[in-house]
């Protein structure tokens, strides 16, 4: 089986998931000649751990172990079996390229800066023990199956009147709002002593009560 790739320096582009579920692979190395690269090549690689490039590399850049490119500011392959529960996307990063946290099942939380502004097709796929990830309102494009397989309970805190709150929505994917509790302590019910009502049971939603 298949446990390590060092690729060639007469290879310079990789294509779209061109190392796709090598269940045994643990670590690659890409030289200073791949100046192009797809969607990410490593999804469902569910052992790999290490991404190896040049810190003098023209178009690439590996930071805490996450493959990114300079050129577009796209986050490109998250590996499958790092081991932290919970991702920061640096800010700056433009893109979450398609495929590009595919199976990572360690991670439960996500924070997505407000530089990024596209999320790609199944992007987030199959991250069954994923439950919470922040989108601003900078993201203007989610693509297709972006959450698919995720954890039951994964719940979306997006902007009110955002597009990825629209998105929510025609996907019937769990969101809330980041202020969704402010009411707790701004906004008092009137008779303390009264339930308040149950949502419906078809609710997405936790907004505040009505004054």
């Amino acid at each position: 089986s298949l446990t390590s790739i060092t690729i060639p320096d007469s290879v310079t582009s990789i294509g779209d998931r061109a190392f796709s579920s090598c269940s045994s692979l643990t670590s690659v190395t890409i030289p200073d000649s791949v100046t192009t690269i797809g969607a990410n090549p490593f999804s469902f690689c569910n052992k790999l751990t290490d991404i190896q490039v040049s810190p003098d590399h023209s178009t690439l850049s590996v930071v805490d172990g996450v493959l990114f490119t300079k050129a577009d500011q796209r986050l490109v392959c998250y590996p499958c079996a790092l081991t932290a529960e919970s991702y920061a996307i640096p800010q700056g990063i433009k893109a979450i390229g398609d495929f590009a946290f595919s199976w990572c099942y360690s991670l439960t939380s996500i924070t997505i800066p407000d530089s990024v502004t596209s999320i790609g097709d199944n992007a987030f796929f199959g991250c069954n023990n994923l439950t919470s990830i922040t989108i601003p309102d900078s993201v203007t494009a989610i693509g297709d199956s972006a959450f698919a397989d995720c954890a039951t309970t994964l719940t979306l805190t997006v902007p009110r009147g955002s597009y990825a709150e629209q998105y929510c929505k025609d996907n019937s994917l769990r969101y809330t709002y980041p202020d969704a509790n402010d009411w707790l302590n701004e906004c008092p019910r009137p008779f303390p002593h009264s339930p308040a009502p149950a949502p419906p049971a078809d609710a997405f939603l936790f907004p505040a009560p009505a004054h």
